[in-house]
Formats: structure tokens, sequence, C-alpha cells
């Protein structure tokens, strides 16, 4: 497949950009030349270990260590950019995005920078960085290029099973379903960003499971690659999904990073919105591009309203090796729920609040609701709501500044139903520790740092227009 795309495509969606009445929006950094093409991210699963793609990167990821640790451009620079440890902080180190809606626009513009950097460092001026597509059953090992371990792109900091090829990611580690079927903005963000985004972190393990050190694993940039994917992938459902283009918080909001030369750099969220016309790249096999605008007249944004049904009065339940079960009780809102559970607007959530652990557990706890007793568990059971993978959030020793604890909100709405209609006072809620699978068997890895979850109640999600 060609690494560009053509001249009359990129005409035809330049010139619809023209015609809009456009507020900040610009080509970053882009030569005519440059606009006449597109780059594209293509899927690393599809690539043989020697292609020119990924011998350009081992080549440019060795030239970004040789530069000394000053030097915006290189590798030590670039991953504090997302989170470090080291002291005193320089310019946009510990700058990620993680637990508020600018998830999904600040790494997209860290990646974009990222990927300007190394097509100058690799001298491949065709470079465009690759994806790893999780979502594909046959691509859940770690791509063999990076297991390789003579190659610049290897690192031992990483779960053993994951770099040896016998561990791979279990399908609900990678599950967006839930993220997808949300409809605003903030909600598909933040379900997306605990899984598959943190659910994946965890399951590669080492650097990668924690902020401060993710972005030292090559693997993470192609892993977030994805996720930037994902949201192209989202908006193009269509069914009222759209960027916030109407919050000027969010559209005018800056954040700092560095280009090629090693210049400093700010962008918004007002020139991210279009990858193909303003950052002149997309991805292998998508679908067409939902190019969106920050107009300056602005429509009412939907909003999302949350009320809280009921607050379970539980004491804080511990996660550690074993499963853990608590009643929840419906029985004074069986009328409210049953209307709930079985409308089209609105969303029953089960909400876990004040989630938090010193530092990185390194499981993942699935979540069920009605799990019958004595049942195995089975993510693909309809007791199945989703998991809790940390990552940033609630995780103290990731605390960039000041410590926020995580919140988790699961749709219940299928789960519940056949309760509400079998009459049941209660149904169980199970948190049932996993790991990655190992020789495609499941593994119960070591818990450890034991989770709180402070916590526990309904809510009901229905959004409207303001």
């Amino acid at each position: 497949m060609s690494r560009q795309i053509t001249r009359r495509h990129f005409l035809k969606t330049a010139g619809a950009a023209a015609s809009a009445t456009l507020v900040g929006e610009s080509l970053i950094g882009s030569t005519a030349a440059q606009a006449a093409s597109s780059y594209v991210r293509r899927d690393i699963g599809l690539l043989a270990t020697n292609d020119p793609i990924i011998t350009s990167y081992r080549a440019a990821v060795k030239a970004m260590k040789a530069l000394p640790a000053t030097d915006p451009r290189s590798w030590t620079y670039q991953a504090a950019i997302h989170g470090t440890t080291t002291t005193p902080v320089q310019t946009a180190w510990k700058t990620c995005e993680h637990g508020t809606y600018y998830f999904w626009s600040w790494h997209r513009m860290y990646l974009y920078w990222f990927e300007r950097i190394i097509r100058k460092l690799s001298n491949d001026s065709c470079w465009a960085l690759p994806y790893w597509n999780w979502s594909a059953a046959s691509e859940r090992q770690l791509p063999a290029a990076f297991r390789d371990t003579a190659s610049e792109i290897y690192t031992s900091n990483r779960n053993s099973a994951m770099n040896s090829g016998a561990g791979s990611l279990p399908a609900s580690y990678v599950d967006y379903s839930s993220s997808f079927a949300a409809v605003s903005f903030a909600s598909a963000s933040s379900s997306l960003e605990g899984t598959p985004h943190g659910a994946v972190h965890v399951g590669v393990g080492g650097w990668m499971g924690s902020v401060p050190t993710a972005g030292q694993d090559p693997i993470f940039y192609l892993h977030h690659c994805n996720i930037d994917r994902l949201w192209n992938l989202w908006l193009a459902q269509g069914g009222g999904r759209s960027d916030p283009t109407g919050d000027s918080t969010w559209t005018g909001k800056k954040f700092t990073f560095f280009d090629e030369n090693g210049s400093s750099v700010q962008m918004t969220g007002c020139e991210v919105l279009r990858a193909a016309q303003q950052l002149n790249y997309v991805y292998e096999g998508e679908p067409t591009q939902v190019n969106q605008y920050c107009l300056k007249i602005k429509l009412p944004p939907f909003v999302i309203v949350r009320k809280e049904l009921i607050h379970f009065p539980i004491p804080p339940i511990v996660l550690e090796s074993k499963p853990v079960s608590f009643p929840m009780e419906l029985k004074p809102l069986r009328q409210q729920l049953t209307a709930f559970a079985d409308s089209k607007t609105d969303t029953i959530l089960l909400a876990f609040d004040a989630v938090e652990t010193d530092r990185q557990p390194g499981v993942v706890w699935e979540v069920y609701v009605g799990l019958p007793a004595n049942t195995a568990a089975d993510t693909k059971s309809p007791h199945y709501v989703g998991n809790i993978a940390l990552f940033g959030a609630g995780v103290r020793s990731d605390a960039h500044h000041e410590f926020k604890p995580a919140r988790f909100d699961f749709p219940i709405n299928r789960a519940i139903a056949p309760a509400l209609k079998g009459g049941q006072e209660t149904v169980p809620v199970t948190l049932v520790p996993s790991g990655i699978l190992v020789d495609g068997k499941p593994s119960r890895p070591k818990v450890e740092s034991k989770v709180r979850i402070g916590r526990v109640s309904l809510v009901v999600e229905t959004q409207k227009r303001q």
C-alpha cells in the first residue's frame, strides 16, 4: 500500500476546510508540498520485522538515545514530557493529560510532534508512526519487532511473558464496546481511558505500567497511536457523537511540545480536529474521517445529566488476590430502575468512587453484576460489565502534582434487567483479579499493591441538548 494518499483527495478535503468559518486552525508547520499529501499510519501487524518503517524507527530511537538529555528531541526528554520522576522539572515535562477531557487531544498532539522528530532523526521523509492493533485477535502479543533483544526498540522493563511472546492480552483488556456505546465525548474518552488504554498499559507491564515511566518504552507510542485511531472510529459511528468544539476551554487550551529542530511549539484542540487536513496523516484502512470545526457561531452543546439514585452504605472494598463480592440492593428503587433499564436514552451506571492504591498493582479486576454463586467468571457472559485498570488517576506513586482518586462507571442496563424482571431484591457485584494470558491460558499475577474502593453508588446518566 502506498504510504501517501493522492493529491486529488487532499485538495477535496482542503477545499471543504477552506469553505468553513474557523477559529484558530492551521496546518501546523506544513509547507505547500507537504500539504498536498498525507502520511499513512500503518498496522504494525501487517509489517515484516525488517520493514523500512520499523528499521527507521529503530534508527531514530538510537539517535534520540545518543542525544544529551537536555536536548528536547532526546529519548529521555520526550519520555519525560509524558511523565518522569527526574528533577528539576524541565519545560513541558510531566504534562500528560489523564483523568480529564484533554486525554485524546493531548496525546494526539504528543504523537504528532514525536512523529516529526522520528522522521527527521531517521532521515526517512515518508515515515509515519505505525499503530499496534491489539483489537485484532491475531495481534494481542507484543509485536515481534519489539521482542528482539538486539533491537533498539526492545526493553527488558516489561512483563517477561509479553517479551518472550508467551504472553498475550485477553480480549477483555482491549474491549472498547462500552466506550463506543457512549455518545458524549467526555463519557467515551473517560471509559476508553480505563479500558482498553489503561488495561493494555497494565498488561504490558514494567515501564508501561506507570505514568512516570511509560514513555520510555518504544511500544508506548504505537499503543497510543491505536488509541488515537479509535478517536476517529468513535466519531465515525455518528448518532450525535462530536468533539466539544463549542467548549472554548477545550478548544483553546494551549499545550507545549517541541518540533524536529528542538524548538518549542504550542498547540490547541482546534488544531487537531481533522487529522488528514491539519496534521497530514490518515490510518490504514480507516473510514472517511469525520471533519469537525471550531466555529464562530456555536450551537448549544449536549450535556450529560447525572443523578445519583442510591449510595450503598457498605465498608470500603479492598481488592487483593482473591475475588471480592458484595450485595447490591434493588428493592428500594425497583420501579425506577426497571424504567431506566428499558430506556433507550438513560443509562444506569454502577459507579466506583475514591478508588486508590499506593503504586501500580499490576492486575486488572473484572467486574460482574448478578453472577450466580459457584459460577465461573467469564467475560463473555451477560454478567460482565467491564474492568478496573488503574493507570495514572488513583495511583499515588503516579501523581504528577496533586493526587486524584480514580472513578469507574460501568453501564449495567443489560446485566441488571433479568434481576429486576425476576423480582430479586439484591444482586451480587463480584470483582475478580485477572492477568494476561500465558500460552493462551489465564494467569493470576501477584497483586503488587492493594486497591481500595471508598464509595459505591448507582447513577442514571442522560444526555440532552443544553
